[in-house]
């Protein structure tokens, strides 16, 4: 029966990220080209270890793609680089199911979270370069969907300057500056929290009050009403009736 079941979360992501290590490899091979000996060098591992794990990501995985051969002293040594862009693309996103959408997305969320506390803890988010920015709104559809498409826009843009810092680095063979480690995140959803009906406020503001279930104005009791609502619309004062 298993063999009949769909997946439901993209297979080879799965396999390519459980080893630190082959989250390591392809977050380089993301940034730019790189091969086993390199790797060996720069994370500290064995060739045979790194060069099994690169053969994972490229044959079992399919997430990264042989670039180049260079003879090296009567061998080969080869380059590769990653065939997407992130490592977790936005068609990976999208091909999950909503279910799961929710379990991925809140471990994803967790893993932000506890990469912006290290930050902290490490004293960075001091620079002219670091920017958090929240910006609660209030959308219909259309503008839910304008919202998600300039997320996936930025998202994209700061994609193809990865791509643009890797041949900026391989141009300067390494001495173009110090390099760092730099986290860009955009989070869209729609928030827990009801906003207020505002134009329910205004139309309520010029009648003066709302009628009482028995046809007559009880002042009082809309009066308290009226207060109740404006301090959940975060109004203090009375609206008049050339709010907009």
């Amino acid at each position: 029966m298993a063999r009949d079941l769909p997946a439901l979360v993209d297979l080879q992501l799965v396999r390519a990220l459980d080893h630190i290590l082959r989250q390591h490899m392809l977050l380089a091979a993301v940034q730019g080209e790189v091969s086993p000996k390199r790797l060996s060098k720069a994370l500290g591992e064995g060739l045979s270890q790194v060069s099994y794990h690169m053969k994972v990501l490229r044959d079992d995985c399919e997430l990264i793609e042989r670039t180049r051969t260079v003879p090296r002293r009567g061998a080969v040594e080869n380059y590769y680089r990653a065939t997407e862009k992130t490592l977790l693309p936005a068609k990976t996103w999208r091909r999950l199911k909503k279910g799961l959408r929710a379990v991925v997305g809140a471990r994803q969320a967790s893993d932000l979270f506890n990469d912006l506390a290290e930050a902290l803890k490490a004293g960075k988010l001091q620079g002219a370069s670091d920017l958090i920015a929240r910006t609660p709104l209030i959308l219909d559809a259309e503008g839910k969907r304008k919202v998600k498409a300039i997320a996936e826009r930025a998202t994209r843009e700061v994609e193809d300057e990865q791509q643009a810092a890797s041949k900026r680095m391989e141009g300067t063979g390494g001495n173009g500056g110090k390099l760092c480690a730099y986290t860009f995140a955009v989070l869209a959803f729609e928030a827990a929290w009801e906003p207020a009906d505002l134009q329910a406020l205004v139309a309520q503001t010029e009648e003066g009050g709302t009628p009482s279930t028995d046809g007559a104005s009880d002042n009082s009791h809309n009066g308290t009403a009226r207060k109740r609502d404006r301090r959940k619309a975060g109004v203090r004062r009375p609206l008049s009736a050339n709010v907009t």
